[in-house]
């Protein structure tokens, strides 16, 4: 869910993987993982869409119904 709007969004940036998890102060492999259905914790998803210069929440609400 969170790995598939991650995916999403850093390929409208176009962003590989390494680049956002140097903006996020995560591993590229951690990114990865995430992308392939890992579930992060909150405060690194966080990192990684604010490195994105978005809203975690937003996103999940519009994106996937989450409330």
């Amino acid at each position: 869910m969170i790995g598939a709007l991650l995916k999403e969004n850093r390929q409208k940036k176009n962003l590989t993987q390494k680049q956002l998890g140097k903006k996020a102060g995560i591993s590229f492999v951690a990114v990865n993982r995430i992308e392939r259905g890992a579930q992060p914790r909150l405060s690194v998803a966080n990192k990684l869409f604010n490195a994105m210069d978005l809203d975690l929440k937003f996103e999940a609400v519009n994106k996937l119904g989450v409330s």
